[in-house]
């Protein structure tokens, strides 16, 4: 079935989003000469301001491209559908923003953000930048309250922009702006409610689904579930539910003003929204509280989601001052205080660098001496059968994906491996080369949590085969314990998370109880544990990731990372069993 949408090529609407937009707000934002994925304001960066990045994965918008501007985010990186931008476009959106007097990041609380905003600041350490970090965790039913720091960020993260772009406009220190960013989230509490899914262009179907005459109560933006499914209630009661989980969790005292956001998710007719204001400011009024300043429109959203979120921030002095100090972006423009350009608005001061190379050890794989052994210097082949592989489970990679994530798993995966292969193709490199190619895709191209944890994985094989003519089992082994060293330091899961980890692990610790008997019986121990190590992610509880705030919901599924290092392994050993030589 065709999907109703204004589509080209599904692979290409980010960027073609992303210069449409350039094109129509070109008074206010531009592009970075460094990298197409970041978009810097007009007004940055500027001599000694503290600089605003965001950043966070395509689909919501005006979220987060749309909040670039005067007194708003000074740049932003951009991320696939529903993914996190990479450390490189992080990192270049740093140095894009930076006047000299540091930079501050303010994103949501999810995986692949937190990798990559950390990736990124080591990254713009040679530069001299100072950044300082405000991670938004304004979703009240994502975690509990004694969990808060659990919980992802949603809505409450366009005041958390609006006051740190405020600070700074009106001259505050890198501390200053810091706190009154965290000021500002710790104010906030959101719920979300989906009536209906959306769809990945690439997917071509929705990627969860809510049925009719139902609603998901405490959805995330990405399509994560919520908290209970119940029957679709009147826009009053939802109205009133949805405040009830917001007031009951922030226990404000009566007289408090406060500033409501209700934001569409991308289908709900704007007129509904009203309809759902209405007897939220009613709801706000019988518990005493005072709306200061209210927005209501489409300004974080999920592609075609119908439903609704509801952000209600409790305002100090300082708060309220902040907020009403006037700004000019696509998704917000207020009237009302002026903050003046304190310096010089000049041009970037810093440029672009490749992300650095593993500063971890590598042990280097020992040159074959067995007569068994994988010769290394024409063996890129082995990359482009990885990517046929992954391209053709993306969907079945999505499909798992969508069930207790973002449905992207798969589409991010096949357009990192394919891009690879399409590289190296019929240039017969050595395998270590193609490794790192690979490996420079999925990490500055791709970006979520996959892009970094499979790019240090395919960055230290590539290291630990360097200058090396042919291996053996021995060797082999050492190329998977680099890749398998590589994703435990960059994401820190163990065994029992439901993670990759869960197939990683013991394929690798099987390769290695076999390999005394030569590379292809070791080859398919390592098939058979992986296989293994996959299936045994389906009872696993998540504890990592957006799977980890479902609970028990996150049971009965295959972990779509276990799902993908399980095919990884299972060609990768099929494509070395063919090249195997006995001479």
């Amino acid at each position: 079935m065709t999907m109703q949408r204004f589509i080209n090529d599904p692979d290409d609407i980010v960027d073609e989003t992303v210069a449409g937009f350039v094109k129509a707000h070109s008074d206010l934002v531009r592009k970075d000469s460094e990298n197409n994925r970041v978009v810097v304001s007009r007004f940055a960066p500027q001599e000694g301001k503290v600089g605003i990045v965001t950043g966070g994965g395509s689909g919501h918008e005006p979220a987060f491209v749309g909040y670039v501007g005067q007194n708003m985010v000074d740049a932003v990186a951009i991320g696939e559908l529903f993914s996190s931008p990479t450390a490189k476009s992080f990192a270049d959106a740093i140095r894009a923003a930076d006047g000299g007097a540091g930079v501050a990041v303010l994103y949501g609380n999810y995986a692949g953000d937190n990798m990559n905003v950390r990736m990124a600041s080591e990254m713009v350490e040679p530069d001299g930048i100072e950044v300082a970090t405000v991670v938004a965790n304004d979703d009240v039913c994502s975690a509990p309250a004694n969990e808060r720091e659990k919980r992802r960020g949603v809505a409450g993260e366009i005041f958390m922009w609006k006051i740190a772009g405020a600070k700074a406009a009106l001259g505050g220190s890198l501390t200053e702006v810091k706190s009154a960013a965290q000021k500002a989230i710790d104010a906030c509490r959101s719920v979300g409610v989906g009536l209906g899914p959306c769809t990945l262009p690439a997917l071509g179907h929705p990627n969860f689904q809510i049925e009719n005459g139902t609603m998901e109560v405490g959805i995330g933006h990405h399509g994560e579930p919520g908290t209970r499914i119940e029957p679709l209630k009147s826009a009053d009661a939802v109205a009133d539910d949805m405040l009830k989980i917001v007031l009951d969790d922030h226990n404000l005292p009566e007289g408090t003003e406060v500033a409501v956001l209700v934001s569409g998710l991308g289908a709900t007719p704007v007129n509904e929204l009203y309809v759902l204001y209405d007897r939220i400011e009613v709801g706000l009024e019988k518990a005493g509280l005072n709306v200061h300043r209210a927005f209501v429109g489409n300004y974080f959203t999920s592609l075609e989601m119908v439903g609704a979120t509801l952000t209600v921030m409790a305002l100090d002095d300082e708060l309220q001052s902040l907020l009403d100090i006037s700004c000019a972006s696509p998704g917000l423009s207020l009237s009302g205080g002026i903050a003046e350009p304190i310096g010089k608005i000049g041009t970037r001061r810093h440029r672009g660098e490749e992300a650095r190379r593993s500063t971890l050890s590598v042990p280097q794989a020992p040159e074959a001496i067995e007569l068994q052994k994988l010769a290394l210097n024409s063996a890129s082949g082995i990359v482009e059968e990885l990517a046929a592989v992954i391209v053709a489970n993306k969907t079945h990679l999505s499909d798992i994906d969508g069930l207790i994530g973002d449905g992207d798993h798969g589409i991010n995966m096949a357009k990192g491996f394919g891009r690879a292969a399409d590289q190296i193709a019929g240039k017969n490199i050595p395998l270590s080369a193609a490794f790192e190619k690979l490996s420079d895709i999925l990490m500055s191209e791709i970006g979520g949590s996959m892009g970094p944890l499979y790019g240090f994985v395919f960055r230290n094989m590539a290291l630990s085969i360097e200058n090396r003519n042919a291996i053996d089992a021995e060797g082999i082994s050492a190329m998977l314990n680099a890749g398998l060293q590589g994703v435990r330091t960059t994401g820190g899961a163990k065994i029992g998370d439901k993670t990759l980890i869960d197939c990683f692990v013991p394929a690798v610790e099987a390769f290695d109880a076999s390999k005394g008997q030569g590379i292809l019986p070791a080859l398919s121990a390592m098939c058979k544990a992986a296989e293994a190590g996959r299936n045994s992610t389906v009872d696993m509880v998540a504890k990592l990731g957006r799977a980890a705030r479902l609970g028990e919901r996150s049971r009965g599924v295959p972990d779509a990372g276990a799902t993908s290092c399980c095919l990884i392994l299972n060609e990768l050993a099929a494509a070395i069993s063919r090249r195997v030589t006995a001479a």
